[in-house]
């Protein structure tokens, strides 16, 4: 939960540490992480800073760009 995140906040900052995070939790991935790697399918469909995202895809948030991204009509 909540203490598990701030550690890792706090632990990233203070030891400047990378931590790979796989997430499906969109809110946690754009207070967490400075990198992204979008992936639908095993396959990598965008990647780029969360704000980054977020701009490019015109989207208010992560989840609105993971939705975006993996709900295309094919």
């Amino acid at each position: 939960g909540d203490f598990v995140r701030n550690f890792l906040e706090v632990y990233q900052k203070e030891m400047e540490a990378s931590i790979l995070l796989a997430s499906h939790n969109m809110t946690e991935v754009e207070r967490l992480c400075s990198s992204v790697l979008m992936m639908n399918n095993g396959v990598i469909i965008d990647q780029g800073s969360p704000k980054m995202l977020i701009e490019k895809h015109g989207r208010k948030n992560m989840e609105e760009v993971l939705l975006k991204l993996t709900r295309k009509k094919i």
